[in-house]
């Protein structure tokens, strides 16, 4: 498979220790098994093309025989030896029309020897006779019924290119769907970085508040337990952070294998580019979309032309059923002599031959068994093509309706987030003045916390519903410079 990565040589990267997105890619491309069995399944519906091809090639046959045959004495035509050398060259090519024409230019030499014996029983040439002859013959060979016109001709070839295309767009769209499972992954353990992020910042703030409460125990400025509060909620946001971490493994590790990057000691946690603080809100209309996904869909192309090859395996199996009826029909100039130097210049005689073959089975049961089987393939064909462009509509609309949810989320996380830090801020100036408690003010900072959750899920579920969408159209493959065979 010949795939070009142009996005993995774009630049170094951002960071040390970060892997971005179209490194992720360009490896799993290399490494996944399930495009290499696309690539094989394409190169097998190649040669099947190719062998179905050569139904049109022409053939070239030579053969050269010689033959001795003698009679004994008690022969009523009396005692001879014959000997024959025949040559034969012939040339056959397949018609459209489902015939096939053959041109064969045939030579022989014959020779005779009349044999007498004397009454001793020593054989004595009594006579002794050459013979030289040619022709070429032109047969034709036409099916009348079964196997005739250029529909039952064609139909192996024409559904082995249909299945060609099937396996070519059966790899373009596992190679999209591959890169869509890539990138969402990827994302998802963007999103775990930031939820550590998260969680340890908001621990620092809880660190921060403990050493403000302590300072403030000691002036007498408010009870020892004050300081109780804070201590719980210090240990709890110690477990979010290992809980955080695990989450980054775990993540990590489902890429590394999604990939198939290497894992180890020392290759667990990837180091991802961060998620964007903003993201372009582009608009989204589900029918522009959903019309989109059906023009673009790989998958449906690719059972679309699955059912091509079914219709044509129909039409086969319909001219099959047929009964045999072929012409044979075949002549040419011949020539005779006994002085091969004259042969040429010889008087020309012909040879005309014609015939008809008739076949009907009565019961018909191979013919009727054929003519189901393929009308059950073009059901199951066209049953498939039906239930993918319903699941087809089901992911679009899914998708569509994911990226607005999204969108809105980050808007008003955004929001959200201003306000919570507003109100810590407020909160923190009536707890210096004894008019809160601690209680109070970790519950602003878990409000915090919890908005900038959300914010990050929201950036990370828009990011992952638009690496749909490009999947769909199929516009994602050409955004990491991947080129299909």
């Amino acid at each position: 498979m010949v795939i070009v990565l142009a996005a993995a040589a774009r630049g170094a990267r951002a960071e040390s220790g970060e892997l971005r997105l179209s490194e992720v890619i360009a490896a799993a491309v290399r490494h996944s098994p399930d495009l290499e069995r696309a690539r094989i399944d394409l190169a097998a519906a190649r040669a099947q093309l190719l062998r179905a091809e050569g139904v049109e090639d022409t053939h070239v046959e030579a053969a050269a025989t010689a033959q001795a045959t003698g009679t004994t004495p008690d022969d009523p035509n009396g005692e001879t030896e014959v000997r024959l050398v025949t040559v034969d060259v012939s040339a056959r090519k397949a018609l459209s029309t489902g015939g096939t024409l053959s041109v064969i230019a045939a030579g022989d030499r014959q020779h005779v020897i009349g044999i007498q014996r004397l009454p001793n029983s020593v054989p004595l040439l009594a006579g002794l006779q050459h013979r030289y002859a040619a022709s070429v013959v032109f047969e034709l060979v036409q099916p009348l019924l079964r196997g005739a016109g250029a529909t039952a001709f064609e139909a192996p070839i024409r559904q082995a290119e249909q299945q060609r295309d099937a396996a070519a767009l059966t790899q373009e769209a596992r190679a999209r769907d591959l890169v869509v499972a890539i990138a969402q992954a990827y994302w998802q353990v963007a999103f775990a970085w930031r939820q550590l992020e998260v969680r340890k910042a908001s621990l620092e703030l809880a660190d921060k508040q403990l050493a403000y409460t302590e300072g403030a125990i000691r002036t007498e400025k408010v009870a020892r337990s004050e300081a109780l509060a804070v201590q719980q909620a210090i240990a709890v946001r110690k477990q979010d952070v290992i809980a955080g971490e695990q989450e980054v493994y775990e993540r990590s590790v489902a890429l590394r294998q999604l990939g198939g990057l290497e894992i180890g000691p020392d290759a667990l946690a990837v180091t991802t580019e961060a998620l964007p603080a903003k993201v372009d809100a582009a608009a989204l209309d589900v029918a522009a979309v959903l019309g989109a996904a059906y023009d673009h869909s790989a998958e449906l192309a690719a059972l679309a032309a699955t059912r091509r090859a079914a219709e044509i395996a129909v039409a086969a199996a319909d001219n099959a059923a047929s009964s045999r009826l072929d012409l044979d029909v075949s002549g040419g100039p011949s020539q005779a002599n006994r002085d091969v130097g004259k042969l040429l210049s010889s008087d020309v005689g012909y040879q005309v031959n014609a015939s008809l073959t008739f076949d009907h089975s009565i019961e018909r049961r191979t013919e009727r068994g054929g003519q189901q089987v393929a009308r059950a393939a073009l059901l199951q064909a066209k049953l498939a093509e039906r239930d993918a462009r319903a699941k087809l509509a089901v992911r679009a609309t899914r998708a569509v309706q994911r990226a607005r949810a999204a969108l809105a989320s980050i808007a008003l996380g955004s929001e959200a987030i201003g306000l919570a830090e507003q109100n810590i801020a407020a909160e923190q100036k009536r707890f210096e003045l004894g008019k809160s408690t601690n209680f109070e003010v970790l519950r602003r900072q878990d409000e915090l916390e919890q908005s900038r959750l959300r914010h990050a899920s929201a950036v990370a579920d828009y990011l992952a519903a638009r690496v749909d969408l490009d999947g769909l159209s199929g516009a994602i493959l050409a955004r990491y410079g991947i080129v299909m065979p």
